[in-house]
């Protein structure tokens, strides 16, 4: 937490009207400086600057505030970035709480890194808009998309050449790990290094600060694929970013809603036609952290997709994010354009004023929830409706208990012919079958469980064998995507397996993607992989492919954020892993091994009388032999 005084002391040392100034022209009336307001549109200005009281007002919307409230709301930082940024700028360093001397060497290290590769990619921009002045060919292709020159300024676009090592010419040393680790060059089977975006018109992917990340590139010429974006890096997560999200935040504020559309084409295009508002997802359905991104900037969403059957499916992945986050002051709109269209074609063959009224007639989230249901399922039949509300109670359950949660739960209810009681308790029923059915199986494995590292080392094979269903629960991954509950009786302590299965996923996300039904269960049942199980979550929440993005998605403050941070340096210290699929395997092995051994224990401790509970023992036994035996191989 940032102390009051230094706040304080951070106010009094900048000046409101040179903050506020950088963002918008201002000019003297008397003691105070008036302006156009730059959250919403007006021609009249009514904003109002005091440099003696160190305030700013609008006689218009209303927004007032000093220096950090103007750029939470502006730039849509967080109230410590906000801070954070003012303090840089005078050279005041912000108070941070105590934390380990181990702590502070990797934070520090994590943002040398990052500011290097800044660096990097500024200088990359730098050249692909000096490439963009001489390259006809590229000039052509936006002139013809009718793309003219301030557009291009504004997006700051540029050119990769159709080169192999075009960057060379940029960088002194094209072997740098650098290159490699900003996604700038990619390296080919033998070593070779070569230019990853190549005779592509680019398009600089800055973030809420303004900071170039990443890129995206299109292809001009015959070719796939069309569109390329930069990997997951230190920087650049599609998870996380959004393209336009800097160059739109001041029409945000002054359309009063934000739209949000599938391609960084649509964004510049749009903005061409005099549209300032729109965002693009990058190749990567919405997610929960662009949400919550856009809402710092406005209460209105608008998602515009095409009405195939692709584009209504990234509607509903849009919403089932949206869910946990919909509130009673925040507005989420879905339009679906007609077939064959996308936004910038629309607005050039039917004009932006026919556009904005197609957006003022798009369908509310409650609408597009509801008809959903209504399209999947026959409300006419008993069979329908009961099918319906079976479908539908993991989605109501992630609403919040708000106004509009209640309301949307209340016209669903009518919908399915039942009362909101009725509806309601159902939706209880789930919620304590979740939370009741995770805390009874680990209650049964904690019982009765062995050491985690006592079992033999394991070769590793090319599938693990799962156990059937006996007593075990039927957990799936769809709940393994949710945020694991708080456990009150399983162990948080860092056993050297769970340590060895955080640095493989930490390493390498993707093989979050590659575990069964069978695996989850397994994971699931250790006592002492939850820091496994969080991170699992984590990474099917937020589609982070690289171990960079996930130290940016997850709270550095947390218990998790603390174990990833000493994992990712001991991973360093030791250095690549030759083949860690196979070490992922041998992994898995040995907690199923531990399972087995635990589950023996019990039905040894209930006793083995019955036929049943002696056939289960006997398949545990040739179980463990077939596991322990691929060991000895």
């Amino acid at each position: 937490m940032i102390p009051e005084s230094f706040v304080q002391d951070l106010l009094a040392r900048i000046d409101i009207a040179d903050i506020v100034g950088r963002h918008v022209s201002l000019r003297k009336r008397g003691a105070n400086l008036i302006g156009l307001c730059p959250f919403h549109g007006e021609k009249t200005p009514s904003f109002t600057v005091s440099p003696t009281k160190q305030f700013y007002h609008c006689f218009g919307c209303g927004v007032s505030g000093n220096a950090i409230s103007f750029y939470i709301q502006y730039l849509g930082v967080s109230f410590p970035e906000a801070v954070r940024t003012l303090a840089q700028e005078v050279g005041l360093q912000v108070p941070q709480s105590p934390k380990s001397p181990e702590q502070r060497r990797i934070e520090k290290e994590r943002q040398k890194v990052r500011t290097l590769h800044e660096h990097f990619l500024h200088q990359a921009q730098q050249y692909y808009q000096a490439q963009l002045r001489q390259s006809r060919p590229a000039l052509n292709y936006l002139r013809q998309r009718g793309i003219n020159t301030e557009t291009i300024q504004k997006f700051d676009l540029g050119w990769a050449p159709d080169e192999w090592q075009a960057l060379a010419r940029v960088f002194e040393n094209y072997q740098r790990a650098e290159l490699l680790q900003t996604g700038l060059v990619a390296e080919g089977k033998e070593g070779r290094r070569y230019d990853r975006f190549r005779g592509r018109v680019i398009f600089p992917i800055r973030n809420q600060r303004g900071v170039t990340v990443g890129f995206g590139g299109r292809l001009i010429a015959d070719g796939e694929p069309k569109y390329l974006n930069s990997p997951e890096t230190e920087l650049f997560s599609k998870s996380n970013e959004l393209y336009g999200i800097w160059e739109s935040r001041q029409g945000i504020h002054q359309e009063g809603y934000a739209l949000v559309v599938e391609g960084y084409m649509d964004v510049v295009a749009l903005a061409q036609l005099g549209m300032h508002n729109a965002v693009a997802t990058l190749g990567t359905a919405t997610t929960s952290q662009h949400l919550q991104r856009l809402t710092r900037f406005t209460n209105k969403i608008v998602f515009c997709f095409d009405a195939d059957r692709a584009g209504q499916q990234a509607a509903w992945r849009a919403l089932e994010h949206a869910l946990s986050l919909v509130r009673d002051d925040l507005a989420l709109h879905f339009m679906f354009l007609p077939q064959g269209h996308d936004p910038d074609s629309y607005a050039r063959e039917y004009g932006i004023t026919a556009f904005k009224e197609h957006i003022a007639q798009a369908q509310v989230f409650s609408e597009f929830f509801l008809q959903e249901w209504a399209r999947r399922h026959d409300l006419d039949l008993v069979e329908g409706r009961s099918a319906c509300v079976h479908e539908a109670i993991p989605y109501l359950a992630r609403l919040e208990p708000n106004n509009y949660g209640k309301q949307l739960c209340q016209a669903f209810a009518q919908q399915v012919r039942l009362t909101i009681e009725e509806l309601e308790q159902q939706i209880e029923q789930y919620r304590e079958r979740q939370q009741g059915g995770r805390y009874a199986r680990e209650t049964a494995v904690s019982q009765g469980s062995a050491a985690i590292d006592s079992a033999p080392p394991v070769q590793s094979a090319s599938h693990t064998a799962p156990l059937p269903q006996g007593k075990r629960g039927g957990t799936t991954a769809t709940q393994m995507r949710r945020a694991p509950m708080r456990r009150q009786h399983a162990s948080r302590q860092v056993v050297p397996l769970a340590k060895r299965l955080l640095h493989l996923l930490v390493a390498f996300p993707e093989l979050a993607a590659e575990i069964d039904a069978e695996q989850l269960e397994i994971i699931i049942q250790s006592p002492h992989l939850i820091y496994v199980q969080e991170l699992i979550s984590l990474i099917n929440d937020t589609g982070c492919a690289h171990g960079g993005a996930l130290l940016q998605a997850v709270d550095p403050n947390s218990e998790l954020g603390v174990q990833l941070q000493q994992v990712t340096h001991e991973a360093d210290q030791d250095g690549p892993l030759p083949d860690p699929r196979a070490e992922w395997v041998d992994a898995l092995k040995r907690v199923e091994i531990d399972c087995i051994k635990a589950e023996q224990l019990e039905l040894l401790a209930r006793g083995i009388h019955e036929d049943q509970t002696r056939q289960r023992y006997q398949f545990l036994t040739r179980r463990l032999a077939e596991l322990t035996t691929a060991s000895s191989i």
